[in-house]
């Protein structure tokens, strides 16, 4: 240790301290503070595939939400609007057809000759059946028919050389209708019914003219043929009964039994039970006032015949004095229209009786068919659901209303209905109406 001056010791540990640099003097250092390191911001770029991204998210929201909007209304939905359309509305039954034509019959006869064939169409006068009365002499007839040969085997004798114009052209007007019956026959059947009986006429004319002439007259065994054939006649024709028609027709000779039972006359007094025993009818009981008598002919009138059947009151839709098409089953290449001519009955049970003013030409001798009434039916159309019921009235509710607008049901499938409303114009296409 040394001394410093009077100072006392010097310690060499200060000296050796003072020796050293002084350092500069800092502050204090702080602990460093626990705060988060700020990151540097990043710029975002927006690309166009966003866009594209955005706008598909967009459309399949809007999409959605259309979806569930139109589910929602068809689960609560309760109008409907009134359009214009068509659908199919057949009925199928079992029915009777009825003629307008009057039966010609006779007391009991022993013989009988058709003048016309089946199902000919004849005009007024035209004598259709020969009827003898029961004990005729057959001989006596064959015998007439000898003498009818004789007398035209002695005519070409006794006129053979005798120029006579008129018998001339009564012999070519024979001729050439004679030609138009053949060509008939190969051609069109449908005229040999006229072409006939105007042979028929000029032979009777002919015979009459040459029975007159002044050659005829002179010939003395022409002259006894004469006498024989008025004599024959005249016992014939206390024998023979001609039946001309009354006014024209179709004639046929075939009946079924159903004729007292099923005419015009007896239309109005047909119920369901008469109908429905009549269409399981095959061998009817003959009426007592007609039991003396036999069937001739039938002489049906063309255009005027009727279609009668039994069918559910709540599925008809045809009102009276409307029309409809209809065909028959085995007839199905002909198309009727019918006109609604009686609708009746009680309950669920409607008799329904059809005017028909066509040919009947086709079903002269059908009684019991199976008709198809219906088909393609166009008119205001609704759901059936629209549908309501006040009292026993069809009707629908407007939407705007709630206004009750009596209906018909015109037609309807599964599905829908045709209406028609009982006021004209209560219902346009396009009305709302509740469902």
């Amino acid at each position: 240790m040394q001394y410093n001056g009077g100072n006392g010791p010097r310690d060499d540990r200060n000296r050796q301290y003072a020796r050293l640099p002084r350092q500069p003097q800092t502050s204090p250092v702080r602990p460093p503070e626990n705060r988060p390191v700020r990151k540097k911001r990043r710029r975002i770029v927006v690309k166009p595939r966003f866009f594209v991204f955005l706008a598909v998210c967009v459309l399949l929201l809007v999409g959605l939400f259309s979806g569930v909007r139109a589910l929602v209304r068809l689960l609560v939905n309760n109008d409907a609007a009134i359009s214009y359309g068509m659908i199919e509305d057949v009925t199928t039954v079992d029915a009777l057809i009825v003629r307008s034509e009057t039966c010609i019959r006779a007391e009991s006869y022993g013989k009988i000759d058709y003048l016309v064939p089946e199902e000919s169409y004849v005009s007024a006068g035209t004598p259709v059946v020969n009827v003898y009365a029961t004990g005729y002499s057959g001989e006596k007839m064959t015998e007439l028919e000898n003498l009818m040969t004789d007398i035209q085997q002695r005519q070409k004798q006794a006129l053979g050389s005798i120029i006579n114009v008129t018998i001339d052209d009564y012999n070519n007007s024979i001729s050439a209708q004679t030609a138009a019956i053949r060509s008939a026959i190969a051609g069109d059947p449908a005229q040999l019914d006229t072409l006939d009986q105007h042979l028929r006429t000029l032979m009777s004319a002919r015979q009459d003219y040459i029975e007159k002439t002044t050659e005829a007259k002179e010939d003395a065994t022409l002259a006894q043929y004469y006498a024989s054939k008025t004599q024959l006649q005249s016992q014939i024709s206390t024998w023979m009964t001609q039946y001309p028609a009354d006014n024209a027709g179709f004639v046929s000779f075939t009946f079924d039994g159903l004729e007292p039972y099923l005419n015009p006359d007896t239309l109005d007094a047909l119920d369901g039970a008469a109908v429905k025993e009549l269409l399981r009818e095959s061998n009817p009981a003959v009426p007592d006032e007609l039991r003396s008598q036999q069937n001739l002919y039938r002489l049906v009138q063309p255009n005027e015949w009727y279609v009668v059947f039994t069918t559910k009151a709540s599925t008809w839709k045809i009102g009276i004095g409307e029309t409809c098409a209809l065909y028959f089953r085995s007839y199905e290449d002909i198309t009727y229209n019918a006109t609604v001519r009686q609708l009746s009955g009680t309950g669920d049970e409607l008799v329904v009786i059809l005017e028909m003013s066509e040919d009947v030409s086709p079903l002269l001798n059908a009684r019991k068919l199976t008709a198809v009434i219906g088909g393609r039916v166009e008119g205001m159309m609704v759901p059936l659901s629209a549908l309501k019921t006040e009292g026993s009235q069809q009707g629908v509710y407007l939407m705007d209303s709630n206004t009750f607008v009596p209906v018909r049901v015109v037609g309807q499938d599964s599905k829908h209905a045709l209406i028609m409303p009982l006021e004209d114009g209560a219902l346009t296409s396009g009305t709302r109406i509740r469902k």
